[in-house]
């Protein structure tokens, strides 16, 4: 069947651009000597509600002026997180020219491989990035003429962003969008994980976020102070961290450089009451002692979201934080999908489908499975890319003949229209005659109390011609390797697992996991490793 939204239907305009729809002085209640970015490691670094509508329009100027850039060229920045960020990819915006958010962690090939997909003209670097950058723009191949570096200096000859983009006094006239350009082109463009293959470049239009920004509005969500530490290459950073803080004046601490303590610190100093967090993160606050040392009493609210969340992990960080967890469940070509609460969360589900949202559950033959049972989740929304730029062949893979999504997880849903996570399609373990889940059970190993972080993958044996359950745990609280802890671990979950979900593949300790920029496990990595030492 197909499930419709029990909501009532919006009507979201088209007809008035993204920059209009913010900096609109008679919508916005923002004074515009509100301070709204903060640079936590330079204080000194600050950025008003006024100053940042400046600075976009003389950022854009600039691209036109220095660069000729014309409508629909493309730039890419690739830093860590810093206060301009919002800046150049909104001044770029605002003239009609697309910005690309590559990931600053990439090597030199990965990054080419980046702009090899989106043929930016310009590419900014950061100081800790420029050598990464300017050996990938000769894989690329682009002049290093075309390319700049945040901050007020010169370096290696390649011209600072601060006298480039903003040292001038002209301020561009913004492109005027027509209503089919808000609702089909790119506005932004931001990475797939890759955790499937090569990444795709998402078009994040305007009409996906005019529809974020202005629900927001209507059920008033209250100001408050955010912590930016997720990578403004994620794509809940330009919902967030770029467009609501201006849209809202909310305040946004901007961490360019994240470790656990520094956050912990950040949300005490800067009286933190909401943010956006990956699940490992969540599971950190849940569970280690280091939080102990900090007052967290500010922080009200997190959005979890990244990857899979347990339930756990959720009623712990209640009862130890008084903190409310909202299971964000999305990716980067979906916004928004779900309207949830922190009671829907701690019961285990995702949400009921947001205003204008339909949905489907399919089973591996395409055919709708009945209510209550599981299938791959295909949705159809207002808040959906429309594809992958300059990618007709992914999209025409992910969307079907209707303008369905194939998101690739498995969902079900209650008779009440609820919805709850099962797993993703790939990850299925297939045991002799059984499929087992790997969340069943990562689900039961973040119940113990020395587990911060699991992943549960599926390892062929040859010999026996079928793959066994293996799992894979980081340890809380810096505990101790030892066979007795993993005889510990394994015991909990052989004792509350069915005797086909044991882990006959093995439990082993690991000290980090390899990790995508947004926090997902790599499990493709984990699956590499095991068959090489298989083969060993």
């Amino acid at each position: 069947m197909v499930y419709y939204s029990k909501f009532p239907a919006r009507k979201v305009s088209n007809t008035v651009p993204l920059h209009n729809l913010i900096f609109d002085e008679k919508r916005t209640k923002v004074p515009r000597d509100k301070t709204l970015y903060y640079d936590i490691e330079n204080p000194e670094k600050q950025i008003t509600f006024g100053q940042a509508h400046e600075q976009i329009l003389k950022v854009g100027a600039a691209l036109q002026k220095v660069f000729d850039l014309k409508r629909g060229d493309v730039i890419a920045v690739c830093s860590p997180n810093q206060v301009e960020y919002p800046i150049i990819l909104l001044g770029a915006h605002c003239v009609g020219v697309v910005p690309a958010a590559i990931d600053y962690a990439s090597s030199p090939a990965n990054i080419a491989s980046d702009l090899d997909i989106v043929k930016p003209k310009v590419v900014i670097a950061h100081p800790e990035t420029l050598d990464n950058v300017l050996e990938a723009i000769k894989i690329y191949g682009l002049d290093q003429s075309n390319v700049l570096v945040l901050g007020s200096q010169d370096i290696k000859g390649i011209r600072a962003v601060d006298t480039t983009l903003l040292g001038g006094d002209e301020l561009a006239t913004p492109y005027n969008y027509t209503p089919e350009e808000i609702v089909n082109d790119p506005a932004y463009l931001y990475f797939t994980s890759g955790t499937t293959g090569r990444k795709k470049a998402v078009i994040i239009t305007q009409y996906m976020l005019i529809n974020y920004l202005t629900l927001i509005d209507e059920i008033q969500i209250p100001v408050a102070n955010m912590l930016g530490y997720t990578e403004f290459h994620h794509a809940s950073s330009v919902l967030i961290a770029m467009h609501q803080c201006l849209f809202m004046g909310s305040p946004v601490y901007v961490m360019p450089h994240y470790s656990f303590d520094k956050l912990c610190a950040a949300i005490e100093k800067y009286q933190i009451n909401m943010m956006v967090l990956q699940p490992y993160i969540l599971s950190a606050l849940a569970k280690e002692q280091v939080t102990s040392k900090y007052n967290l009493t500010s922080l009200k609210s997190v959005i979890c979201c990244g990857a899979a969340l347990d339930q756990s992990v959720i009623s712990t960080v209640k009862e130890r934080l008084n903190i409310d967890v909202f299971n964000g469940y999305g990716m980067t070509e979906i916004v928004g999908l779900f309207v949830t609460t922190p009671a829907i969360s701690l019961s285990g589900g995702l949400g009921y489908l947001a205003s204008g949202y339909s949905a489907k559950l399919i089973d591996e033959e395409g055919n709708e499975v009945p209510t209550g049972q599981m299938g791959e989740l295909i949705v159809k929304g207002p808040t959906m890319t429309v594809g992958y730029y300059k990618n007709p062949e992914a999209t025409a893979a992910a969307m079907d003949a209707e303008g369905y999504l194939h998101t690739g997880d498995l969902l079900r849903c209650d008779e009440t229209g609820m919805f709850f996570y099962v797993d993703r399609a790939k990850d299925l373990i297939k045991y002799q005659r059984h499929q087992i889940y790997p969340h069943d059970i990562e689900t039961v190993l973040m119940g113990h109390p020395k587990v911060s972080d699991c992943a549960v993958i599926g390892v062929y044996y040859p010999e026996i011609v079928t793959e066994l359950p293996r799992a894979y745990v980081l340890l809380a609280n810096s505990e101790k390797h030892s066979d007795a802890v993993a005889e510990e671990i394994k015991e909990y979950v052989h004792s509350r697992l069915p005797e086909h979900k044991h882990l006959r593949g093995g439990l082993i300790i690991v000290d980090s996991f390899p990790r995508t920029p947004i926090g997902k496990i790599k499990r493709r990595v984990l699956r590499q490793q095991a068959n090489e030492a298989l083969r060993a």
